[in-house]
């Protein structure tokens, strides 16, 4: 016995050293937490054979022994063969416990980081900066200011709006709107009351012109059109927003949890500061030390699994267990609100794909979705809503 213990206490100071020579050499574009797992896993598969392979050589001679028992007449001699079952047996009950606390050891670990991972999955700072450009230009095709002629000739139309609004309510009432609205090229969406008010005084300027204005005319007609195109556009898209609001709803309520989680689990539980964990492992550039970091946290979270079961041998597993599964739950949360970012930036697809057919549209509609390519790309590769889904439900080993 105490063989096997020396051999287990020496495999796990090499596997310590082979662990960090072994995640030095990875692919930086492996998630560190991932290689971090990956390696503790292997170590604990490790572990876990060497203690398959004892409890069996103790069955094999609790069996010998019970065979032995069965065949000696020898009263004294079969007291002492159940006295050495009963150390065997005893022995096999060690061997089971070791099991349990290696598994919990790396569920706990496991647990903890991941949590310490949605530190920085939580800020995607790669989907937003790809993004700006794309909602950028999302708002250039939502305003119609930014198409060529509208602003000059929007600037006639402004005029007669001014001349005719002591004679005409509406436009008067038109007038106000876009005199409070001030630069309607910053922005002001085209939809609601102001794009009815809008239609209705183009029209109004339409019916005023003169067979003379036969140019201005026509002019109108086709900027009425882009107009009524642009505003539908735009209500078609708020309808796709309206699902970010509650997205990031969803989201700040997640790193409230989230929040809650990390000080239960690093400062109660583990003792580790949280403002150093921020500075070593979540604003750290350097995946190396990182990695090192996260190792260091993983063996704190070990070694505290330990002390709880020698402290705490009847409900040592109890508050583990149960931050373990609000880990995993926050997990599975997480992935379901980027499933929901994928299904959202989809619908963007649909969206340019109805407006391509739209003459005033449909040259902007190939440039918006060269961007949001762009976007679903950085989003993809940096999450898979479906493989984080499943890895959260599989993130933990069972017993």
């Amino acid at each position: 016995m105490k063989k096997l213990t020396l051999s287990l206490s020496l495999f796990v100071a090499v596997s310590a050293s082979a662990v960090s020579q072994s995640l030095s050499a990875t692919s930086s574009d492996e998630r560190v937490t991932d290689q971090v797992l990956k390696e503790l896993n292997r170590e604990r598969a490790l572990l876990s054979q060497n203690l398959d392979f004892r409890i069996k050589e103790i069955d094999s001679k609790i069996n010998n022994l019970d065979e032995s028992i069965k065949n000696s007449r020898n009263a004294s001699d079969k007291v002492e063969k159940l006295l050495e079952r009963v150390k065997f047996l005893e022995e096999r009950q060690s061997e089971i416990d070791k099991n349990t606390i290696s598994v919990y050891k790396y569920n706990y670990s496991s647990a903890v980081l991941n949590l310490a991972s949605m530190e920085r999955e939580i800020k995607p700072l790669n989907l937003f900066n790809s993004s700006r450009e794309f909602y950028s230009t999302l708002d250039q095709v939502s305003n119609p200011m930014h198409y060529e002629g509208y602003q000059e000739w929007f600037g006639k139309f402004q005029n007669f709006v001014k001349d005719s609004q002591e004679d005409n309510a509406r436009l008067a009432a038109l007038n106000h709107i876009i005199e409070v609205t001030g630069d309607l090229s910053q922005g002001t969406p085209f939809v609601g009351m102001f794009a009815g008010s809008l239609f209705d005084g183009i029209g109004t300027f339409i019916n005023s012109l003169n067979r003379r204005d036969k140019e201005l005319r026509e002019q109108s007609v086709q900027m009425l059109k882009l107009t009524t195109s642009v505003s539908q556009f735009t209500h078609d898209k708020d309808l796709i927003e309206t699902e970010w609001e509650a997205i990031n709803k969803s989201l700040d309520e997640l790193k409230n949890i989230q929040d809650k989680a990390m000080t239960e689990n690093f400062e109660q539980m583990l003792g580790i500061d949280l403002k150093a964990f921020g500075r070593k492992f979540t604003n750290e550039t350097d995946a190396k030390k990182r990695t090192q970091y996260i190792l260091d946290i993983s063996k704190i979270a070990e070694n505290k699994i330990v002390e709880e079961r020698e402290s705490n041998p009847e409900n040592w597993k109890q508050s583990y267990h149960d931050q373990m599964l609000a880990v995993q739950n926050l997990k599975i949360r997480f992935g379901d609100i980027t499933f929901r970012i994928l299904e959202n930036l989809n619908k963007y697809e649909g969206l340019i794909e109805k407006y391509k057919k739209d003459p005033y549209l449909k040259e902007k509609m190939g440039d918006l979705e060269l961007k949001l390519d762009i976007v679903k790309n950085s989003f993809e590769s940096t999450f898979n809503p479906q493989e984080y889904i499943k890895a959260s439900n599989e993130m933990y080993i069972v017993e």
